[in-house]
């Protein structure tokens, strides 16, 4: 099964980038818009985990995050992504301790991949998705700046995603404390 790591990202956050970001008329109908009630800052993704894998994965996310860097998350813009051809929406992220999170972010796709071999090793760059483009199509490039989106948050998730026909959705299968 398909598994990822995510803070899932609250209500009022989630308000606050929907008032702000209005989606451009004429990309309309060649957009796929994520399910805001699923958007989340990705820690970790997984790929395919092999179902007796699975408790093995629950543990070792358990240890990497065994004592979670502290602090708020704040949300500070909406860009295009990536930068060369963008195809996605995103809002991006940067967390309060930045460095010590993407110490804990290494550690934890350093002992996922013991147990999920297709754990994916791109640099993290913390964002939320909030649409993609259909058929690849190219976007212009967009950076809407923004202030006073932020939230400390108390737990993250190891999801698993299941691909259906209006687009993947999560299902919450462990969650983690953090900041307590």
């Amino acid at each position: 099964m398909r598994c990822f790591l995510g803070i899932p990202i609250p209500a009022d956050c989630r308000n606050a980038i929907r008032n702000t970001w209005v989606v451009p008329e004429n990309e309309r109908l060649s957009l796929k818009l994520s399910d805001p009630g699923q958007w989340h800052i990705t820690l970790a993704f997984f790929g395919d985990v092999a179902y007796d894998q699975l408790i093995r994965l629950v543990q070792f996310i358990g240890q990497a995050l065994e004592t979670p860097p502290e602090g708020a998350f704040h949300i500070t813009s909406i860009q295009t992504f990536p930068p060369k051809k963008p195809t996605m929406y995103v809002a991006t992220c940067r967390p309060g301790q930045e460095a010590m999170w993407h110490q804990c972010v290494n550690q934890l796709i350093d002992m996922a991949s013991l147990c999920a071999p297709q754990t994916d090793r791109k640099p993290w760059l913390p964002h939320a998705t909030l649409a993609r483009t259909r058929s690849s199509r190219i976007l212009e490039p967009v950076d809407i700046p923004l202030q006073n989106i932020g939230w400390v948050p108390e737990f993250a998730t190891l999801y698993r995603s299941e691909p259906t026909v209006t687009g993947h959705k999560y299902i919450p299968l462990h969650e983690y404390r953090l900041n307590i």
